[in-house]
């Protein structure tokens, strides 16, 4: 089992050339089975491949006194191995506030930083992580369930920037026999085995699932779409590449940098796939936006609909602070130099709204969050039966432990609903095409969702299961400021007859 594993294991990273003769490779380690599989292999193979290892461990901040356990067991079994052994302390939970992000998103940023700096400090030529078969193949039912399209599909690479993953062809029981075989210890993470995060719950029980009741081979599979996805995904975008360099335009003289300006009639020419991939690269290289979304493409698409008359502009404003406008035959990508501050008054862009913006813990309160030119205000409180539930657009009332978690703002994206009364759902495009909100304006209203469930739609639909009720013990309340009926001025209630909180 040992000598296969170390011997597949080899042959992945010379046919790929992950590492080199003479490479210094900075290993994650976590202390739980599949990183300190890694270091083991890794070990064995150095000598042979002719590189030298380090080990990298950081710590979260989080899980207290098992976090320290986990750390004092890397230092103990690197000390064993004899392999120079960093720990490294971060504060995850107060990244994730100050970025408002989740815990698990602050937590991998914090990680990916501190091993960068390790790697560059000790002159090391890459960072190996233990990423499997298995991880592999969440990754690309997340992003597929998630909508991505073939870059998502393709999950993770075995080299990224500096980063690689020796692992990714080996599937977990492979590394859980080497460890057995082995006798080496390692450390269980408990906060794998919590469900609230959802890939977790791919990995306990979807995956599961799949391999038991339809396929036994289902991870393999997925993992070989993941591969035909990333080369179907190298070729556009190669075709992508291609296309921009004979086509690309010098664009009006007064433009500056962090500019891309390609002919609409050329670009309207093309297939929609190539069309998207062009897109996507051409916000790319303004230096702002580095991953839109479908919707964004589709609304960039819109301009190529037809030619505006003498004089006329169109465009459209996407996230990460880039604007594409249509002027005479011309499409313009273009980075907008104008930072949102602190106040309303500054946030007069009409810009999308961000791709997220996660609720906090009732601990934050009360927060602000700037929603294009409103400013939105969110305080938490319990609930006094006697008090009175607000009716007006811009002051909403959710129960708080009903909202499904990571609960975000952001603009509206294909298949998001909402629950009805009786439990039906209804989707928030049918919604808007109902209440005749303007197409222009459709995604400039903010949305708050988990995943496609929308919770709201701002000034207008409450979803049913966050209502409050006679149950109901802990409010969120979400005030906007900035609106067409900012501070109640407008008291009425939505269209349907069945007054403020019932129907909004």
């Amino acid at each position: 089992m040992t000598e296969k594993m170390t011997g597949q294991v080899r042959k992945y990273i010379e046919e790929r050339g992950l590492i080199q003769t003479g490479d210094l490779v900075v290993v994650g380690l976590s202390g739980g089975e599949d990183s300190v599989c890694l270091l083991s292999v890794l070990l064995a193979l150095s000598p042979v491949m002719g590189f030298g290892l380090a080990a990298v461990h950081v710590h979260h901040g989080i899980r207290g006194a098992e976090a320290d356990a986990d750390m004092e067991f890397c230092r103990k079994l690197c000390a064993q191995w004899q392999v120079p052994f960093e720990a490294v302390r971060v504060d995850a939970l107060g990244a994730a506030a100050g970025r408002k992000q989740s815990l698990e998103e602050a937590a991998r940023e914090e990680r990916y930083r501190v091993l960068e700096e390790c790697r560059q400090k000790k002159g090391a030529s890459s960072i190996a992580v233990a990423h499997h078969r298995q991880d592999q193949a969440e990754t690309v039912l997340w992003n597929m369930f998630r909508g991505a399209g073939l870059r998502g599909m393709a999950g993770m690479e075995p080299k990224s920037g500096r980063v690689i993953r020796p692992f990714l062809d080996v599937d977990k029981e492979s590394i859980h026999g080497y460890m057995e075989q082995k006798e080496i210890p390692w450390r269980l993470d408990s906060t794998n085995e919590q469900e609230g995060c959802i890939r977790n719950r791919l990995r306990l029980k979807v995956l599961p699932y799949v391999e038991q009741e339809l396929n036994e081979g289902a991870v393999a599979h997925v993992c070989r779409a993941a591969d035909v996805a990333g080369r179907a995904d190298r070729y556009l975008r190669s075709r992508a590449e291609k296309w921009l360099e004979s086509r690309r335009e010098p664009g009006p003289a007064r433009e500056k940098t962090h500019m891309v300006c390609v002919k609409a009639k050329a670009l309207a020419d093309e297939e929609d796939i190539l069309q998207e991939y062009i897109i996507r690269l051409a916000c790319e290289k303004t230096g702002g936006l580095t991953d839109i979304s479908a919707r964004h493409v589709e609304s960039v698409q819109s301009l190529l609909a037809d030619r505006p008359g003498a004089g006329a502009v169109r465009r459209v404003m996407l996230a990460g602070r880039i604007r594409v406008k249509r002027a005479y035959d011309s499409l313009i990508f273009e980075r907008s130099e104008e930072e949102k501050r602190g106040s309303n008054e500054d946030c007069g862009s009409k810009e999308r709204l961000p791709e997220g913006w996660t609720i906090p813990e009732p601990q934050k309160y009360p927060a602000v969050i700037f929603l294009g030119e409103r400013r939105c205000e969110l305080s938490v409180f319990s609930y006094d039966k006697l008090q009175k539930i607000p009716t007006n657009r811009c002051t909403k009332w959710l129960d708080y432990d009903k909202i499904e978690r990571p609960f975000v703002f952001r603009s509206r994206r294909q298949g998001d609903y909402f629950l009805l009364a009786g439990g039906g759902k209804k989707t928030v495009k049918s919604y808007m095409i109902d209440e005749k909100i303007p197409a222009g304006e459709r995604d400039e209203i903010a949305v708050a969702a988990c995943g496609s469930h929308v919770m709201w739609i701002e000034g207008r639909r409450l979803d049913e299961q966050v209502k409050v009720t006679e149950n109901t013990k802990v409010i969120l309340q979400i005030k906007i400021y900035g609106g067409k009926e900012e501070n109640g001025k407008d008291s009425r209630t939505d269209p349907g007859g069945r007054g403020g909180q019932e129907d909004q």
